[in-house]
């Protein structure tokens, strides 16, 4: 069943089209790795799917729930602000900056959205918060705060974060690019193991052998539309698109 089914999406920014007639379907378990040179678009995407950027034209479906959608007017038409809610809730989103709060400690960034917008109880969201640290290897962390935390560290409690709101679909924006090789490995065994769980995923990466191994589809974007997609095997021993072979030159998978 398709979690997210993005078809014909156009987003321009001051008069520059970033994507171009874009369309995407991630179906439940899925992990699909979205890569491609800087500024093709692969995370200006992944806004459009997560609220944070509005499109021009297309239409967007998250669980089944339209989130947005073109008539035949061309007239772009967002969802109530009821039904968007809805929808947020249903996805989450990993940064590559981390963004996590300052003056919360590590315990307190992953319990307050449960607390607040899932209407959890303290005890409910800390159970919870407890549990992803164990899975994240971070129990002893609980009462640090971000500023003690390693890059690596952070970037775990951020997808543990993401994870408290058990959303859906998770998504991730490059999320070793902040940090050093040693730090990146930590991350990635992370992502290998919501996928062996049979997380749905879409992923953002520069890290061709991650995308190989454990991306069960990848899609290949350049200059804002999206070149050719299909099984990672294929994309990486037989791409069809002499663009991907030229990109593909630059990386040792």
């Amino acid at each position: 069943m398709p979690v997210i089914e993005a078809k014909s999406v156009y987003k321009s920014f001051d008069g520059i089209t970033v994507l171009k007639d874009v369309s995407l379907n991630v179906n439940e378990g899925e992990v699909v790795a979205i890569i491609g040179p800087s500024g093709s678009g692969k995370s200006t995407l992944l806004r459009c799917l997560n609220q944070l950027i509005n499109i021009d034209s297309g239409s967007i479906n998250v669980c089944s729930m339209s989130m947005v959608n073109t008539d035949e007017k061309g007239t772009c038409k967002y969802a109530d602000k009821a039904s968007l809610h809805k929808i947020q809730l249903k996805t989450g989103l990993v940064f590559q900056n981390f963004h996590l709060f300052p003056h919360f400690s590590v315990l307190k960034n992953i319990t307050d959205a449960p607390m607040q917008i899932l209407k959890m109880t303290k005890q409910e969201a800390q159970n919870k918060a407890y549990e992803l640290l164990e899975k994240m290897n971070l129990s002893d962390k609980a009462n640090a705060y971000p500023y003690q935390l390693s890059g690596g560290q952070a970037q775990r409690v951020s997808i543990a974060r993401a994870l408290a709101l058990s959303p859906a679909v998770l998504f991730f924006d490059e999320p070793t690019s902040a940090l050093d090789p040693e730090l990146t490995v930590e991350i990635l065994r992370v992502i290998k193991n919501l996928a062996k769980e049979k997380m749905t995923m879409v992923v953002v990466t520069h890290e061709m052998s991650f995308a190989r191994d454990v991306a069960d589809r990848v899609v290949f974007m350049d200059n804002g539309t999206v070149i050719e997609e299909g099984a990672a095997e294929k994309i990486f021993t037989n791409p069809s698109s002499e663009r991907i072979k030229q990109f593909l030159q630059h990386f040792s998978v």
